[in-house]
């Protein structure tokens, strides 16, 4: 048994829960990464990223974001790119894992695929009405046709299951970071600065400004941002001087760089339209041992943490005052209850759930 893993996600970015997926299921089977196109003339790049995974980069006359929109376009994609694949794997024992909503003729290719969102993918973005009906139609007869389908959030779940009964929770999980030194695990607070960190994709749109400014009047914050910085963000923070953008971290100095922190955070904003969400990044600082502080959206509601692990904030004020007492009340003891939490919850627990799944369907 072999895994295809097909996305609209560019490869050479923050990792995301697709390319975390992917990268539990290569530990244990042979994956085949497929990222969303680049622009020219039709073609597969193909990279060995270790023995178990294989990366495959399409190239199509059209951007990615263009092309899923596009009824013809897309269409005409899927016609060439799954011809390709099953060409490519013909003869072989593959399940496919579909995590685009537009991908909605891969069962005509591939007899076992599996349909898995982490977003409301739907509602999450303004566009014209048909354009909304269009990924609607595509993403229902992916539910519809797959033999089960994944939501990363219960209210995904629970709108799946009007389409498809065989719909079920797998929320996203925690990296395995290296084992860290015990020495490591401690709590520095030689300048009291207390050292705040914001990972993942950060713009005015997602990001509410308004509350990352009133962190930053904390006395000795200081702002970490790791991640791509779009929408002059930066140039709207009020005290410029007290951030540090890093940029894109992976892997060992991703994980090394969190250790540095005092508060991890995830705001989003509490109306947030992606009914879909839930903090991604919230798993990674776990698994770094930072205590979290994260908008306490509907998907995250029914989740239950011990104390002093995770603080979920039900709006700007609480929010801010979580931050200070995530650093008073962190303490060595918490530092390893939270790495023991994201183990527990570890992608390789994820890739547990699926393999039930898979054995119950197939």
């Amino acid at each position: 048994m072999e895994f295809i893993v097909y996305t609209n996600t560019e490869w050479d970015g923050p990792p995301r829960s697709r390319h975390q997926l992917a990268h539990a299921l290569a530990k244990r089977f042979k994956v085949t990464f497929v990222s969303s196109n680049t622009i020219g003339i039709p073609k597969l790049e193909s990279t060995l990223v270790n023995d178990n995974f294989e990366l495959l980069c399409p190239s199509f006359p059209s951007s990615f974001r263009l092309r899923y929109r596009m009824p013809v376009l897309n269409e005409a994609y899927q016609v060439w790119l799954f011809s390709k694949l099953k060409k490519r794997f013909k003869g072989k024992d593959v399940i496919f894992i579909c995590t685009e909503f537009g991908g909605h003729l891969v069962g005509k290719y591939f007899e076992k695929f599996i349909y898995m969102a982490n977003d409301d993918f739907i509602n999450n973005v303004k566009v014209p009405g048909w354009m909304k009906a269009y990924a609607i139609f595509t993403q229902t007869r992916l539910i519809k046709t797959s033999t089960f389908s994944l939501g990363t959030a219960k209210k995904l779940v629970d709108d799946f299951s009007k389409i498809n009964p065989k719909s079920y929770e797998l929320a996203l999980g925690a990296p395995e970071f290296p084992k860290v030194e015990e020495s490591r695990l401690t709590i520095n607070r030689i300048d009291e600065k207390i050292r705040v960190v914001l990972l993942g994709y950060i713009d005015k749109k997602k990001t509410p400004l308004a509350l990352i400014n009133k962190i930053l009047e904390i006395e000795n914050v200081e702002l970490h941002l790791i991640g791509p910085i779009k929408d002059n963000f930066l140039d709207h923070l009020s005290m410029p001087k007290k951030v540090v953008a890093h940029g894109v971290m992976t892997g060992d100095p991703l994980s090394l760089k969190l250790l540095e922190m005092d508060v991890a955070i995830a705001p989003y904003y509490m109306d947030d339209p992606n009914t879909g969400r839930t903090p991604n990044k919230m798993w990674q600082y776990l698994a770094a041992g930072r205590p979290a502080v994260i908008t306490n959206l509907p998907n995250v509601r029914h989740w239950e943490f011990p104390e002093g692990t995770v603080y979920k904030a039900n709006n700007d004020n609480e929010f801010v005052s979580f931050v200070k007492q995530a650093f008073d009340d962190n303490t060595e003891v918490l530092i390893k209850e939270r790495i023991t939490i994201a183990a527990n919850n570890s992608w390789s627990k994820r890739v547990d759930q699926l393999l039930a799944y898979i054995e119950k369907y197939y």
